[in-house]
């Protein structure tokens, strides 16, 4: 059995070697996801804040009331189309096609209702095997009476699988029906370009990170707006989330499977959106990866023009020790501000922590799309007149005092590098998590007591510089690997982004990943789990 295996198996890779390329790299690039996983730290669940109520949730992000009438008619279509399979013979379920699963009851119903709701004239899929994904999109069209739906699919490298290709689709269905063999790169493109405008796209094609980035990059400047993407499988790669954040879709959402642990995820593409190019859409991810991209330079242009900038520190210090101090300052704030600008939270309720002048918040604030009035909690009122008109206070003790406001009250929380002065920050910080709303984003930034400067101080005998004795007030100190696994395991958050900035005295700027563990201060940008991030919109 084996043997003839490996026979078909090679005999396919020799007839058809790009696509023999492809297979290969999926391994490879296979490994490269599990890496980029397990440097999370957390759950799939956790990362992605799937949903329970996923139904509910789909049906308020189409803007439309739940229970809905089509989920009623899914039991019999589904029942219907098991029984006929196994009529026939076939196993379905976990790993019933050369191991690889059929497709999930709930990734099923939730196509059944996008079908039935935005009555889509094209849609096109990734990935066949037996077409229960197919046969469900087929009879939804039918039920509307309108649409075709096209599925690129690689056909498994064993040809003995090649005659249960589709073979869940009825043959009433297929005048519906086109498929297109050969991988998502070979075929995705052109067709998408000689189909010019699709509703629905599906992919439950090859779950790698790269191959997931490419087809949904290709397919989302062809969405109408209004339109859906429905991933499978988003827990197995972060591609799901990145594309989140490069292209804001209205409303987006994740979901466990029914059978398995994995999940499943949903983009809707707002009614306003543009239509930019494919190559416009990957040169922006391009440019949103690396601290040198010419986006990145563009927003901390932006930062810096704003006048609430160099008003955030107060006024400069004439010690040369102290200005470059001043500068990695400086610097941290910028990379916050960025941080936020690359984030686009629209209506949202931001408190700052211990913002000083309230300059700072003013800046924060600027990044925000329609922010509401910003909130400062501090020891004492310390805002200047410009920010007393345009900020809330509140005087809270953080060693003993509760937070005034509610659960859940903010979208946005920023607590910048005075953790230092606390006593006990565990309990402070819980605070802060307790006021943030489920999905809303905390902004922490703390001096690094491992910093490359540190090291040198205490190797020489000499006190760290984030440690004061009796000549300042920093009376903790954090080093960043371990305030990581704080933030991680004690407290639940999410990691969404870790920043070193400043390599003292050397540099002042952003560091490389690899000299984080170094830097004189690092910026995490921290997610609670359990909800959509704030109200967003794509950057202008």
């Amino acid at each position: 059995m084996r043997l003839g295996y490996t026979v078909r198996a090679s005999s396919s890779m020799l007839r058809h070697p790009r696509q023999g390329v492809e297979r290969f790299r999926g391994r490879v690039d296979r490994r490269q996801d599990q890496r980029e996983k397990e440097a999370l730290r957390v759950a799939p669940g956790d990362y992605y804040g799937a949903v329970k109520d996923w139904a509910s949730c789909l049906h308020a992000a189409l803007g439309l009331p739940w229970p809905c009438p089509a989920t009623s008619s899914f039991d019999d279509v589904w029942d219907k189309m098991i029984g006929d399979l196994h009529a026939a013979g076939v196993r379905v379920g976990m790993f019933s096609y050369g191991g690889w699963n059929d497709c999930d009851r709930a990734f099923a119903l939730a196509i059944w209702c996008i079908v039935a709701h935005i009555h889509p004239a094209r849609v096109v899929e990734t990935g066949v095997a037996h077409g229960l994904t197919s046969r469900i999109i087929l009879q939804g069209l039918e039920r509307n009476g309108t649409g075709q739906l096209w599925s690129v699919d690689l056909p498994a490298v064993d040809s003995a699988l090649h005659s249960e290709i589709g073979m869940a689709i009825p043959k009433d269905l297929r005048s519906r029906w086109t498929y297109v063999p050969g991988t998502s790169r070979e075929r995705l493109p052109g067709l998408l370009s000689e189909l010019g405008e699709i509703d629905l796209f599906v992919h439950d094609s090859l779950h790698t990170g790269r191959n997931v980035r490419f087809e949904l990059e290709s397919a989302w400047p062809f969405m109408r707006p209004g339109g859906a993407v429905v991933v499978d499988d988003i827990d197995h790669n972060l591609a799901f989330a990145a594309f989140g954040q490069r292209v804001r879709p209205a409303e987006s959402l994740a979901a466990r499977h029914v059978t398995g642990d994995g999940l499943w995820g949903v983009a809707i593409k707002a009614a306003e959106s543009p239509l930019p190019s494919p190559e416009a859409l990957r040169q922006g991810n391009r440019q949103l990866t690396g601290p040198r991209g010419a986006a990145r330079a563009e927003s901390l242009r932006a930062v810096e023009a704003n006048p609430h900038y160099k008003k955030a520190l107060g006024p400069p210090t004439p010690t040369v020790r102290g200005q470059r101090h001043e500068r990695i300052e400086r610097a941290v704030v910028r990379e916050i501000a960025y941080e936020l600008r690359r984030l686009t939270l629209g209506d949202c309720r931001l408190l700052q922590i211990q913002a000083g002048n309230g300059e700072q918040t003013l800046l924060f604030r600027d990044q925000l799309i329609r922010p509401e009035r910003p909130v400062i909690y501090d020891l004492q009122d310390a805002r200047d007149p410009e920010a007393s008109g345009q900020t809330d206070f509140a005087a809270v003790d953080f060693e003993a005092a509760q937070f005034p406001a509610p659960d859940d009250h903010f979208d946005l929380v920023v607590w910048n590098r005075d953790l230092v002065t606390l006593k006990n920050v565990v309990p402070v910080l819980r605070e802060a998590r307790r006021v943030l709303r489920p999905g809303g984003v905390m902004i922490v930034a703390v001096p690094n007591l491992a910093a490359l400067h540190n090291r040198l101080l205490l190797l020489a005998g000499f006190q760290p510089s984030t440690l004061h004795i009796n000549n300042g007030d920093h009376v903790r100190g954090f080093a960043s690997l371990s305030m990581t696994r704080v933030l991680e395991r004690d407290l639940g958050f999410r990691i969404q982004q870790a920043t070193g900035v400043g390599l003292a005295p050397i540099s002042s700027a952003a560091q490389p990943r690899s000299l984080r563990t170094l830097s004189h201060t690092v910026v995490w940008v921290l997610r609670e789990p359990g909800g959509a991030l704030p109200a967003s919109r794509p950057a202008v």
